[in-house]
């Protein structure tokens, strides 16, 4: 009984809301042939067009393990939309670079995303969204300090 459960709505209902956002994105991401971790990649190359961007880079701007990157690079190529350049200053580097077509898709994926995110925030009024937005960003802030101050990543 005296045991506070208000955060146990607030928890249980910002998972729920991830499971839909995640599952919309994926079925949008689909029709472009995509998973979400392609399209971040893509997202990073297409946007970045002038800059020399490594694996590392990349992966620092992402989040991910070297690993997990690896096999969405190797997929991507697989695909023709990325390459991989030899960096002219690293012998052993490479440089990521979307492709023509790499690009095209992008640009394609990035406007029915934009879209269907429209669609997901279009139960609340503009107001509420940034309200929303700023108190999830709280808590986000807040996660990462925590985080952060014990060693954990």
């Amino acid at each position: 009984p005296q045991l506070q459960t208000e955060p146990i709505s607030v928890v249980a209902r910002l998972v729920r809301m991830s499971y839909y956002v995640e599952r919309r994105v994926a079925i949008n991401l689909a029709r472009y042939d995509l998973n979400r971790g392609e399209f971040e990649v893509l997202a990073v190359l297409t946007r970045n067009p002038e800059e020399n961007i490594t694996p590392k880079i990349l992966q620092t701007k992402i989040l991910i393990t070297s690993g997990g990157l690896s096999n969405r690079i190797r997929k991507l190529e697989e695909k023709g939309l990325l390459v991989r350049l030899s960096d002219p200053n690293d012998r052993r580097g490479v440089i990521l670079k979307a492709t023509e077509k790499g690009k095209e898709i992008t640009l394609q994926a990035v406007t029915s995303h934009v879209e269907v995110e429209r669609q997901i925030a279009s139960g609340l009024s503009p107001e509420e969204q940034r309200e929303l937005a700023s108190l999830l960003k709280r808590l986000i802030l807040q996660q990462q300090q925590s985080l952060n101050l014990n060693g954990l990543r």
